[in-house]
């Protein structure tokens, strides 16, 4: 999908799959954000179903999805993941979001 970028923003687009049956459902909770240049940004997804494991791909323009992080990865500069099991959210959390961070990002579940 196309991404409107200028030098004050950072534009983020992300989707969500699940890696099992049709039982476990992942939604993003918005599928466009604007995140200015230099701020935090946080994306959220929600999901149904029991996770085994959660992760976030990243795919820049041109190139196939690259795992980014999962929630049992080290500290990883700039990156954290926040899981939520009360409320069946993971997050993602980008410090200081620059243009190079540009990109759709997908949350994947790994179902029990």
């Amino acid at each position: 999908s196309l991404l409107l970028l200028t030098t004050t923003t950072v534009t983020v687009k992300y989707m969500s799959f699940s890696l099992g049956s049709s039982e476990e459902l992942v939604t993003p909770f918005r599928e466009v954000m604007m995140a200015v240049d230099g701020e935090n940004a946080t994306l959220s997804c929600n999901y149904s179903g029991s996770a085994n494991y959660l992760c976030w791909y990243q795919q820049k323009s041109g190139s196939s999805p690259q795992l980014l992080i999962g929630e049992y990865s080290e500290k990883i500069e700039k990156l954290s993941t926040r899981h939520d099991k009360q409320s069946n959210e993971f997050h993602l959390e980008i410090s200081s979001a620059a243009l190079t961070d540009s990109a759709v990002y997908y949350c994947a579940l790994q179902p029990q």
